[in-house]
């Protein structure tokens, strides 16, 4: 039997405070973006820069830490798995990307509660 994986790592900075919703079964799920840094060019140039936008996808306990823990601007670690789709507007099919996470580490030292991961 052949095995796959399906993991990615990422530390950034959160872009907006999490939004917190409940579906209609009473699941709660979070959203927020990350935004990791890399250079395109140079070290240390910083004309060459580059930010990407990760949106990252937080279920049921990882959620409500999310919505209490996590604010704008903090360092976060995530760990999850990448999840491809697609939606229709005005007849074009939108490619999306986001990463379902499994393991969050709060890294902004300012507030306790830090860590916690998502049950099996």
């Amino acid at each position: 039997m052949s095995r796959s994986v399906n993991k990615i790592i990422l530390v950034g900075h959160v872009g907006r405070d999490p939004e917190l919703r409940e579906t209609q079964s009473g699941t709660k799920v979070a959203n927020l973006r990350l935004a990791t840094n890399h250079h395109v060019g140079p070290i240390g140039d910083p004309e060459r820069e580059r930010t990407d936008w990760h949106s990252l996808t937080l279920w049921n306990k990882l959620a409500l830490f999310a919505s209490d823990f996590v604010k704008t601007g903090d360092k976060l670690y995530v760990e999850g798995r990448l999840e491809y789709d697609s939606y229709e507007r005005d007849g074009v099919t939108i490619p999306t990307a986001e990463i379902n996470v499994r393991e969050l580490l709060l890294l902004s030292p300012r507030r306790e509660g830090a860590s916690v991961e998502e049950e099996e």
